[in-house]
Formats: structure tokens, C-alpha cells, sequence
């Protein structure tokens, strides 16, 4: 038996059948490849065929009924949603850092809606007149653990997706909901840090190397796939952490790439919609800007789990083998 050659990461070839094991087999199975087909290897894919593997994604997507799944995950988001501004209000009032709010509201403005960024500002200006006491007040307490139910939602869905069944203990996913919960928030401010300070930053060393302007605004142009980075990498980090599956950590994987790039393109798409087509207030009333930011979650986490299925399809076509599921 011999491994297919490789001449560099991004390679272009017409593969001859054989058997690869090692670490393009995760499981102790060989993997056949078709005879004489063109298959281009990109990082993280190997020798596989991309259309193969959407068409395959895209089939089980329409099997495990995601759809319904997203509509649960966009409900419990909802609601998750507000005990984790305030929580995260709390937090950043002990770390003082007001302008995180000023940025996390830029980046919102650009992704939602009109009438659900209202909604979203009207809400956190409610939140940070009223929130006291400091991180270890009951009612922050109380909003961790509503945000941690989004978390949870998350999980079982991404268990779905996989193709697994629920093993761990109770008290072990509430723990990891608890966890990953602080570690979002902490997620959210590093982002919200490196955006805030990293024109300052590439100002200094600008000066300091006797770059000029040229570099600043080179910056100001590179600042926007250093965002859509970090958000490959959360949704990296979610497809690693959150279902009941037992695999090596990819920090881009290809299923984040397509939920981040197809999550961009719907996040415009659904604006621009919503703004030029269709007025949810006329038909809704007050409640205009929820239903959108509740539509607006569902196509989130729509394309969030198609991410998770492109992931389980490639694990699937690399092993021949079912998922197997950790150690509860």
C-alpha cells in the first residue's frame, strides 16, 4: 500500500486508486479513493472531491431535518440572547472598557436589520442603566445560566449534525455550557480588543519604523478579513467544542469557511431584503423587530449547521466508518 504523493498544500492531480491510512484516516480503516478522478486537495479537505463533499453535506442536511433544528437553536438564541448582554454589561463594567459597546454596536448595525438594531440598542441601554452589583449578583448569576441554555441548544444540534447521540453526563454539559459561555464573552472582547486597539497599534509601529501612512492604511483595508478570520475561527472552535464527538482541533476547518463565507453573503442578503422588499412593521407591529431578529437568527443557524454537516460529511468520506462519539 502506498500514500498518494503530495507535492505541496494546494495540489491539483489525477490520483490513481489507493489506499491512504495514517493521518488522512482518522480511524484505523483505509480510505479508497476513486480511480483516475481529478480530485483537488486543499488544507483540511486532503484528496477530496469539494463538490462531492457539498453534495453530500447538502443530503444530509435534508435528512437530519437541520432546518427544524435551526428553528429550535434560533428560539433558544433569542432568549439567550439578552441574559448574555447582560452579563456581558457586568463584565465589561468591571474590566472598564466602555468603548466595546460603541464597536459591538457598529458591527451589529452592519449585520442586522434596521428595526432589529434598534431594537438591539434600545435593549442594551435598558441593560446598562440598570445592571449593579457587579459579577457575583444573583441576577448575573441567573443571566450566565440563561445564556447558557443557548450553548446547550447548540450542542444538541451540533450532536445531530454529527450524527451522534448524547453521552455525556448532565452535569458535564451544563459545566461545558457554563464554560463555553464565559468563553465567548471572553472571545467577544479579545475580538472587540484587537479591532479597538490594532489601528493604535499599527499607528505606533508605523511611526516607529518610519513606515507612513501606507502601512495605516493597509490596515484599514486588512482589518476586514482579520475579522472574518476570527469568526472561522469561533465557528473552528464551536465545531470542535460543542458536539459529543472525539477529533483532532482544525482551526479552519471547511465547514467554517463555508458557514462564515455563506453567513456574510445571507447576513446582506437578509438586510438589504428587509430594508428594500418588505416591512415587518406594517405587518407585526411592535413586535417588527423581534420577528426579524428571530428570522435572522434561524438563517444564522441554518448556515451555522450546514458548517457543521460539511464537517461530519468530509469525516465520514476520510473514515468509511460511522462517527464515534466521546467517552461520557
Amino acid at each position: 500500500r502506498m500514500r498518494a504523493p503530495i507535492a505541496s498544500r494546494f495540489t491539483a492531480a489525477v490520483v490513481p486508486e489507493v489506499h491512504i491510512q495514517g493521518d488522512e484516516c482518522a480511524q484505523a480503516r483505509p480510505c479508497v479513493q476513486p480511480s483516475g478522478a481529478f480530485l483537488l486537495r486543499l488544507p483540511g479537505l486532503g484528496y477530496t472531491k469539494p463538490n462531492d463533499l457539498l453534495k453530500g453535506a447538502l443530503r444530509a442536511f435534508s435528512k437530519d431535518d437541520i432546518l427544524t433544528y435551526a428553528a429550535a437553536l434560533a428560539f433558544s438564541g433569542l432568549f439567550a440572547l439578552f441574559p448574555f448582554l447582560i452579563f456581558l454589561i457586568a463584565l465589561l463594567g468591571v474590566l472598564n472598557v466602555p468603548e466595546f459597546f460603541d464597536w459591538l454596536l457598529d458591527q451589529a448595525e452592519s449585520a442586522l436589520p434596521a428595526d432589529s438594531y434598534r431594537m438591539v440598542v434600545d435593549v442594551v441601554g435598558e441593560i446598562q442603566g440598570q445592571t449593579r452589583g457587579g459579577l457575583l449578583s444573583v441576577s448575573i448569576i441567573m443571566a450566565i445560566w440563561g445564556a447558557s441554555s443557548g450553548i446547550r441548544s447548540v450542542m444538541n444540534a451540533m450532536n445531530v449534525a454529527y450524527g451522534v447521540e448524547e453521552t455525556r453526563p448532565a452535569w458535564r454539559r451544563y459545566a461545558l455550557s457554563i464554560a463555553y459561555t464565559l468563553g465567548l464573552a471572553a472571545l467577544l472582547i479579545a475580538s472587540a480588543g484587537l479591532m479597538l486597539t490594532g489601528p493604535r497599534a499599527i499607528e505606533w509601529i508605523a511611526s516607529e519604523a518610519g513606515l507612513g501612512r501606507l502601512f495605516v492604511t493597509l490596515w484599514t483595508w486588512l482589518r476586514w478579513p482579520v475579522l472574518a478570520l476570527l469568526l472561522m475561527v469561533t465557528a473552528a472552535l464551536i465545531y470542535y467544542l460543542a458536539p459529543n464527538v472525539e477529533r483532532r482541533f482544525t482551526l479552519i476547518s471547511p465547514g467554517a469557511v463555508v458557514a462564515v463565507v455563506l453567513w456574510l453573503i445571507a447576513s446582506f442578503g437578509f438586510s438589504l431584503y428587509v430594508s428594500s422588499f418588505t416591512n415587518y412593521s406594517a405587518t407585526y407591529g411592535s413586535l417588527g423587530g423581534i420577528v426579524v431578529l428571530l428570522l435572522y437568527f434561524y438563517l444564522s443557524s441554518a448556515v451555522l449547521l450546514l458548517g457543521a454537516e460539511v464537517n461530519a460529511e468530509l469525516r465520514r468520506i476520510r473514515t468509511g466508518a460511522p462517527i464515534a462519539p466521546d467517552d461520557p
